[in-house]
């Protein structure tokens, strides 16, 4: 059943864009990078306001500086998974268009 969780979760992660994800070992939880992302704790708290699924921001993790990731675990059953991975992606693009569309700009 884990590898089972951890497949859609890697499969399902990758599909978002600006959202990757290398499969994880040995873990019941995924790393997913997110991409055009300048605070990762800010794209959490928004995620969990806007939708109520509940991942953790990665830079409580020691990840390498100037990259943003978050912590997700796939123990759920599939289709929950399923349900809080496709709010992930419906949040993601509304979030990128919302708060990095402005960095965009002053970066260019």
């Amino acid at each position: 059943k884990l590898t089972k969780r951890r497949d859609l979760t890697v499969q399902m992660m990758n599909q978002i864009p600006g959202i990757s994800c290398v499969k994880p070992e040995g873990a019941f939880y995924a790393f997913p990078k997110l991409e055009n992302v300048t605070n990762d704790a800010h794209w959490v708290a928004e995620l969990i306001k806007e939708t109520g699924v509940v991942v953790v921001h990665g830079s409580g993790f020691g990840q390498v500086p100037g990259t943003s990731h978050f912590r997700i675990v796939f123990l759920p059953n599939e289709n929950i998974l399923e349900k809080a991975y496709r709010q992930i992606s419906i949040f993601n693009e509304k979030y990128l268009e919302k708060f990095e569309k402005k960095n965009d700009l002053v970066n260019h």
